[in-house]
Formats: structure tokens, sequence, C-alpha cells
């Protein structure tokens, strides 16, 4: 179990304040919920880019290569039939499965990598039981501070006053919590 700080906010500026003032005072395991993007709140929180255009793209460059090379083993190695004089392979006549399985390798891939970067489908998570943490997605923002001061208890409480404090001054509604080691 891990000590976190939820705080509750009920507006997208006062969010980016206090991720910006959590961050500052050396907090660095910070997440946020909010009911839309905020690209400011990703820049101070760091989110990186996804990888994953790269692993679609890369999905449906081998779907290409796996359908070009399934039909040219097929009719021009495997069974060849000659046809009205045809090529045994034809890159015209190939273009449309080519096409089909790159999407359907690319969509497949996209999916699954979605699911599972995302940690789907999680049917329960501790956060769910907190007091108004439905309104997420209607008009509350929430960020989630991890402890980043593990060793030192006086450090440790003098730290957590001083982000108390400034939590207060934002207006957020601060609550304690204990959450399974997989969050924050």
């Amino acid at each position: 179990m891990r000590d976190v700080i939820i705080a509750e906010l009920d507006s997208p500026e006062r969010a980016v304040q206090a991720a910006r003032s959590v961050r500052a005072l050396g907090y660095r395991r910070v997440e946020a919920f909010t009911p839309f993007p905020i690209p400011e709140l990703e820049d101070v929180l760091g989110v990186r880019r996804t990888r994953l255009p790269y692993l679609v793209f890369f999905a449906g460059l081998s779907g290409a290569a796996l359908a070009l090379l399934v039909q040219w083993w097929t009719n021009a190695v495997d069974y060849p039939i000659d046809v009205g004089g045809r090529p045994k392979s034809s890159l015209p006549t190939d273009m449309l499965i080519v096409f089909e399985t790159t999407v359907l390798l690319a969509a497949l891939t996209a999916f699954a990598a979605v699911l599972v970067g995302s940690r789907l489908p999680r049917l329960h998570d501790p956060l769910f039981d907190l007091p108004g943490f439905e309104r997420t997605s209607l008009d509350r923002f929430w960020i989630l501070i991890g402890d980043a001061y593990d060793d030192d208890a006086d450090v440790l409480d003098e730290a957590l006053d001083l982000l108390d404090g400034e939590l207060a001054r934002l207006g957020a509604v601060v609550t304690r919590a204990r959450l399974p080691e997989g969050r924050a």
C-alpha cells in the first residue's frame, strides 16, 4: 500500500496551477484525472508522446508484406495457374488483399496496444471509492500525488504540510488515501 494525496479542484486553470505547484515542491509521481484533455496540464506533468503511431505503422507494413508474400507464394510458387497468359504474380491484382490486410493488422494492433497501455479492462480502481470521484467525467479535476520522500519522516511531514498549504491556497479539497502499489 502506498500513501497518496488526492486534490479535487473545480476548474482546469486551478488544476494546472496545482500541478505546477506540486511539481515545484519536488513531487514527481503526479497524475491528473480530468473530464477533457488539457494540453497545458500534459506539459506540466511531463506526459510523453505515445509511440502508438510507430507501432501501428509497423503493424500495417507487416500486414502488407505478409499479404504480398502469401499471394506471391500461392500464385507463383506453390500452385501456379496460367490464366489467359497473365503473369504468375501480378501486383495490381494483389492490391485489394494487401490493402485489407494492412488495415486489419494496423487496426488490431492499435486496439490491443490501447487496451494494454491503459491497463484495461479494469473493473475496479480504489480511486472510484473516493466520494465525488464519479464527477470526474462531468466537471471535476483531480490531481493524484504519490509520495516523493520515502526515507526521512521529518522531511515527509514538512513536505506534506507545505503541499497541504499550497493546495488549500488553490481551493482544493485534499484527501489522503492508501492505494495499492500499482497506482502513482
